[in-house]
């Protein structure tokens, strides 16, 4: 109770000695009581020295306009495959912001069916091997399906890849064991 009164008189007595004081003095106390904070700002001097010139505006505008320009440029020059490499690269919840207008109907609904783990395939694979799969191009990327591309007929994932690789090797001849029955 001693401490609210001590306050209470240390603000009038600010008061009486000015409008100004008792603010600062409140602005002080309650950046105090809140935790911290910085302390009030002291008012500026020259106002018109403090403000940035207008050429200094202007040029300031230009620089980002033409910053903003050459990023439309560059997004726009642009390989499909660097746009879908751009797309894999990007966090989750940014991808909707990507710019595929170099992309196709068909493009832009292979991209959007990858997943996570593919999306990280195509981001690390090279720009040729991205540019075939959008093309079209069969096993172009590994084990994802390039555009258009039909998933093979076979009843198992890796069946068409174990007869391919047999069929590369020559037939295996097994000599006889001395230990055969009789």
């Amino acid at each position: 109770m001693r401490f609210i009164m001590a306050i209470v008189q240390a603000i009038l007595q600010f008061m009486a000695a000015g409008l100004n004081t008792a603010t600062a003095f409140l602005d002080w106390l309650t950046s105090r009581l809140s935790g911290g904070g910085a302390a009030p700002a002291a008012p500026v001097a020259n106002l018109e020295m403090a403000l940035p010139e207008p050429e200094r505006l202007g040029r300031a505008e230009e620089l980002a306009a033409g910053e903003a320009k050459a990023v439309e440029v560059i997004n726009n020059r642009l390989t499909p495959a660097q746009q879908v490499q751009v797309f894999a690269s990007m966090p989750v919840e940014d991808r909707i912001l990507a710019d595929l207008s170099a992309l196709t109907k068909d493009q832009i609904d292979w991209l959007n069916v990858l997943t996570d783990d593919q999306l990280q395939v195509v981001k690390e694979a090279t720009e040729r091997r991205v540019a075939a799969a959008l093309d079209g191009k069969p096993h172009s990327l590994m084990a994802i399906l390039s555009v258009g591309q039909s998933a093979p007929k076979d009843d198992t994932v890796f069946a068409h890849r174990l007869a391919a690789k047999r069929a590369s090797q020559p037939a295996l001849t097994h000599p006889q064991s001395s230990y055969s029955l009789q």
